[in-house]
């Protein structure tokens, strides 16, 4: 991707981003967006929907509700802490096209106080929270993944799977034929189809 979109990018979700200037030893964030032009939307709109998600809450004791600072709450004369469970941060370690479609490697930073709550093991429905925010966060990148295959690398315009030589790109179909550096790339259906009369 260009730089100047990168930038852009970049700057929109610093968080996200985070490990950009690290070093290769430590991430492959350091080679930046490894994909076409053409994904900038599909990847904005995927972090977009990262970053913007849903919080709940959890209750705990007495003792690890004044350790974290929770304000007490008054229900039905008995005084509770409800512990506020934030999603987790990703960061990006690595956005690149492979196989002809996009792979988002990622980890995922919980907060200290949730991971100090976890670690007294006194709160089994925190650990299922925090699945369901991770499970709902591969779910958000899988599609991004999957409608890259749909999507045009080099243009964004409606795209399919293309091969030239064992090597795959999504492209759009008029975007292949016309452009120099994809005019060997045939759409797979169209290799399929020949396949199949053969």
């Amino acid at each position: 991707m260009k730089a100047e979109l990168q930038r852009k990018i970049f700057e929109k979700y610093p968080k996200i981003f985070g490990d950009r200037t690290k070093p290769m030893t430590e991430t492959c964030m350091c080679w930046g967006l490894e994909v076409g032009d053409g994904w900038y939307n599909l990847i904005d709109i995927l972090c977009e929907a990262l970053t913007y998600t849903y919080t709940t809450s959890v209750e705990v004791d007495e003792e690890d509700g004044k350790r974290l600072g929770i304000e007490p709450s008054t229900i039905s004369g008995e005084t509770v802490y409800y512990f506020t469970v934030q999603p987790p941060q990703v960061k990006a370690s690595q956005v690149k096209e492979k196989y002809g479609t996009l792979r988002f490697y990622y980890r995922l930073e919980f907060d200290e106080k949730n991971v100090s709550l976890l670690n007294t093991k006194k709160y089994p429905e925190l650990q299922k929270i925090n699945d369901r925010f991770s499970n709902y966060l591969d779910g958000i990148i899988h599609f991004a993944e999957i409608a890259s295959g749909k999507t045009c690398e080099a243009t964004g315009q409606l795209g399919e799977l293309h091969s030239s030589g064992g090597w795959l790109k999504t492209l759009n179909k008029q975007f292949a034929k016309t452009n120099v550096t994809t005019q060997n790339y045939l759409p797979k259906s169209e290799i399929l189809k020949n396949e199949n009369c053969n």
